[in-house]
């Protein structure tokens, strides 16, 4: 169990989980254009391990300093959120961006021979 609970979740807080609820979430919304808008950089070849690191770091920073500051929850069996915490968090943000990873280093390479 994360830090919590959270009795009122904000537009900017990532619901952990699956299901069209938590997808159509607009922090979760957001979540996708972010992690969409630095998943090239992620998967380019010449990204170092640590560098990817830093990118998802850098995504649950982002999220964590908008106004309101956005919490990456998981719900609980009673119905209350907890904060999963930055490591999981971290987690979470790679995995996103490891989505579509092959089709994505495909195009990468199509567009590097031209």
């Amino acid at each position: 169990r994360g830090i919590g609970p959270v009795y009122e979740p904000n537009r900017n807080d990532v619901f952990c989980g699956r299901g069209g609820r938590i997808n159509a979430h607009a922090g979760n919304v957001q979540f996708r254009e972010l992690v969409q808008a630095r998943k090239v950089e992620y998967l380019h070849k010449n990204t170092k391990k640590l560098e990817k690191a830093h990118i998802a770091a850098d995504v649950v920073h982002s999220i964590r300093c908008m106004d309101p500051g956005g919490r990456f929850l998981k719900e609980d069996a009673d119905g209350t959120w907890y904060d999963i915490g930055d490591a999981k968090a971290i987690k979470k943000v790679g995995q996103a961006l490891r989505e579509d990873a092959p089709e994505v280093r495909e195009v990468l390479e199509e567009t590097e021979e031209k």
